[in-house]
């Protein structure tokens, strides 16, 4: 009684107080909010942390060579005999002056045209024939009509920090040069990464707010109270414009995956939110108007701190992800849900102090009563046949969980974005007309010191250019090209008429030195030369793993057949092995995030319930979700993207919610002296609706999410939603059907000293009741 009352005078004394100060705060939270989705920016360079391996040889690679990424720009009727490919290159050769510095920048280090190479190499120094050079250029820049061309266009350190700057110059130049829109396809690396970041963002705003439209229409049909909707509302708002915020201010910026993370906040608030107003209807039934704040949080704070914190888990394991985008988002993300905590606890019942829903709310609880009649003839049906409801539950599970030993993973770029998406488009076209677009990076390491390196250079060239050759031959590869490609025509063997030429040539070539370092193909160390390789691979259907093995193998088994023992290496680098082995970590990363939530929130459990049994068979209405989503994933044969890896362990958090919020009022029901069969509609009868409608409000707010353009925040959106329902069945027909069954008996709390058995603890609640004792609930 201390307590609720200290509580009511808190709210009483501090409601204007807390609602001025959140009104005050909210311009700042505004900004914060707006400028943190200003800050969305996306690299696959940045998703494995730096200490690994692939990584460190990625810095190592463009340290070396520069950025692998390249720019296939084409058009409808783009050919070697167009005009136009000439006046595009001028265009994106010229310098811009950059706003900041008034310094002169370009946004590409290197322009290639099908024209411009096609003379270099048959009128240049090279004097190729037209065939010669038509055959070393097929693949990457002449398709295989020998026509067809495109321009190609090296992101410079300015593009790369600016890339969508430099994609908008490109068809800025290209609409000068008198091409049109509608018939140019751009892309590449370079274009992708640009895409990620307009696709995630693309209606995130508008999704965002229709989220929020969905759930305050929805929460309106359940509650029909203006001021209820406002208070439920504006809290949500609060918590939403504080996990913006905190992101923002803490240096972070917004990323593809972090998008999400708003409306999952919202929702989640929301929910919390409903909750909190289930217990304020229940409490102006018994006090008045101005004392029901302060007693429904009495009976409201432990089951939504434990909601909370078991949310927090959820999300926040994903923390121990080794993908970079996926533990930023368990950082924030669960710092945004501790953000509805005070929410709900302060700023809802201050809100509901200052303009209380006085007698439409108590309309609205009178009203919930009839509604909760429906809860009585299912409680019945799930106890008077557990045992079937149980059967039923576990003859699904041995089929969804063999799904799950079939899951495969992918952050191929056909995955992240729709079939009609125009960076899918202008990459199935430039694809078909002219080759593969992804390039697979290998250097080559010569050791040696610099006086011997002119000397024994055109030795090099042509183990490199061998080794070109038989990469370009392999079924897996559309072409290949190093610094050979730009060199004049290398001899055969050493024999016979070829002396003659192989001499000259020696002599002649280390004069290309400069231009094959300039072309990034060739690059000086103190102690080694450098040969780069780029081959190019398919961006569709493309096993990446067994491609790098079999690339690997092939480089050991020709340096092994002619190398003749030296000490000359072969290494596969550039982006290709990063993004695989990004593939690999998701599906670890998803198991070992959701053994972590699992743990966590089994040892909370087994605390709130002081069981360990009764934990662990808690956790099953929160655990078969997750068999079943991902199971269906994995007998469909549809790849776990980036999105879909993490609705398992954030399903499971907020999903745990609603078994807390059952649980509870189940024991409660127990420790008021009702028998464990009683209990049982009497749980159903305090938190079953609630537990419904949080589950229709976050389910429909995260459905929305399924219209973004972005799939893998189009599939968190709707697996989310699934899994949620999933979660709810559970709750509302396994739960009790365990509770009903002889498994039940372990979430009966254990009899308090002097009494004997769970009967004389009934006996002895009934006496405590008829005393006048509150017993704590509402």
């Amino acid at each position: 009684m201390r307590l609720n009352l200290n509580l009511a005078t808190f709210y009483s004394r501090s409601a204007r107080f807390v609602c001025l100060s959140a009104l005050a705060m909210a311009p700042l939270l505004l900004y914060g909010a707006k400028q943190a989705f200003d800050s969305n920016s996306n690299n696959i360079i940045d998703w494995l942390p730096h200490r690994f391996e692939e990584t460190q040889r990625l810095f190592w690679f463009v340290e070396r060579f520069g950025s692998d990424e390249i720019l296939a720009i084409g058009w409808e009727g783009c050919s070697l005999d167009d005009e136009r490919v000439d006046e595009l290159a001028r265009r994106l050769r010229e310098p811009v002056v950059d706003a900041p510095t008034d310094a002169a920048q370009y946004w590409f280090r290197e322009v290639f045209t099908g024209r411009q190479t096609l003379v270099d190499l048959t009128e240049g120094e090279s004097r190729l024939t037209r065939p010669e050079a038509l055959a070393r250029m097929t693949g990457w820049l002449i398709g295989r009509d020998g026509t067809t061309t495109c321009v190609v266009a090296m992101a410079s350190d300015y593009g790369q920090q600016n890339r969508r700057g430099a994609i908008d110059f490109v068809r800025q130049a290209a609409a000068e040069a008198g091409i049109a829109p509608h018939t140019l396809y751009i892309a590449g690396p370079t274009a992708d990464s640009v895409a990620v970041d307009i696709a995630s963002n693309e209606h995130i705003v508008e999704l965002g707010f229709l989220s929020a439209v969905v759930g305050m229409f929805v929460t309106w049909l359940f509650l029909r109270d203006v001021r209820l909707v406002t208070i439920l509302m504006l809290t949500a708002t609060f918590a939403w414009g504080m996990s913006l915020s905190c992101l923002y201010f803490s240096g972070g910026h917004m990323d593809a995956v972090l998008l999400v993370m708003p409306g999952l906040v919202f929702v989640l608030a929301v929910s919390g939110g409903m909750h909190v107003t289930n217990y304020y209807t229940f409490a102006l039934q018994e006090c008045s108007a101005s004392e029901a704040p302060a007693r429904a949080i009495r009976s409201a704070w432990l089951p939504c701190t434990l909601a909370t914190l078991t949310t927090m888990v959820g999300v926040g394991s994903l923390m121990f992800s080794q993908l970079v985008p996926i533990r930023r988002f368990g950082f924030f993300a669960s710092t945004g849900v501790l953000m509805t905590l005070p929410a709900l606890l302060v700023l809802w019942p201050c809100l509901a102090q200052w303009w209380p829903p006085q007698r439409t709310a108590l309309k609205h609880a009178l009203h919930t009563s009839r509604l909760d009649r429906f809860w009585a003839p299912l409680a019945a049906t799930t106890q008077r046949h557990s045992g079937f409801w149980l059967l039923m539950f576990g003859m699904f599970v041995p089929g969804f969980a063999y799904g799950v030993t079939h899951l495969t993973t992918s952050v191929q770029l056909q995955h992240l974005f729709r079939p009609d998406a125009e960076i899918i488009r202008s990459c199935n076209w430039l694809e078909r007309q002219l080759g593969a677009l992804v390039p697979v990076e290998v250097v080559v390491r010569f050791p040696g010191e610099h006086e011997e390196r002119d000397r024994q250079m055109l030795q090099r060239a042509l183990l490199v250019e061998e080794l070109r050759a038989a990469i370009a031959r392999s079924s897996d590869y559309d072409s290949a090209m190093a610094a050979t490609t730009f060199a004049p025509p290398l001899p055969d063997s050493a024999d016979g008429p070829q002396m003659l030429t192989r001499r000259l040539l020696a002599a002649r070539l280390p004069a290309y030195r400069e231009r094959f370092t300039e072309l990034r193909m060739l690059a000086e160390e103190p102690h080694e030369e450098l040969w780069r390789i780029s081959a190019r691979v398919g961006s569709t259907d493309v096993d990446y793993g067994p491609l790098l093995a079999s690339l690997e193998q092939q480089l050991q088994t020709f340096l092994a057949e002619r190398s003749e023992g030296s000490a000359v290496t072969a290494e596969v680098c550039g982006a290709v092995p990063l993004i695989y082995l990004a593939q690999q970590r998701l599906l670890s990363d998803l198991i070992s995030s959701y053994l972590v939530a699992f743990g966590l929130i089994l040892a909370m459990m087994t605390v709130l319930l002081r069981s360990l049994w009764a934990g662990m068979l808690a956790m099953l209405p929160n655990v078969i979700p997750a068999i079943a989503a991902f199971g269906a994933l994995g007998l469909a044969g549809i790849p776990i993207d980036i999105g879909t890896m993490m609705t398992a362990s954030v399903a499971m958090g907020i999903a745990v919610d609603d078994t807390v919020h059952f649980l509870i009022w189940f024991r409660r029901g127990i420790q008021e002296g009702l028998s464990r069969d009683a209990a049982i509609p009497f749980a159903y009868s305090h938190c079953a609706t609630p537990m419904l409608r949080t589950t229709v409000i976050c389910g429909l707010g995260l459905l929305v999410f399924m219209f973004s353009p972005f799939v893998p925040v189009s599939r968190f959106g709707g697996i989310m939603a699934w899994m949620l329902l999933l979660a709810l069945a559970g709750d509302l027909l396994l739960l009790p059907a365990l509770l009903s069954s002889r498994l039940g008996r372990a979430f009966v709390p254990r009899c308090a000293p002097g009494v004997r058995n769970v009967d004389e603890m009934q006996r002895a609640g009934a006496l405590v009741r008829s005393s006048g004792i509150e017993s704590g609930a509402p």
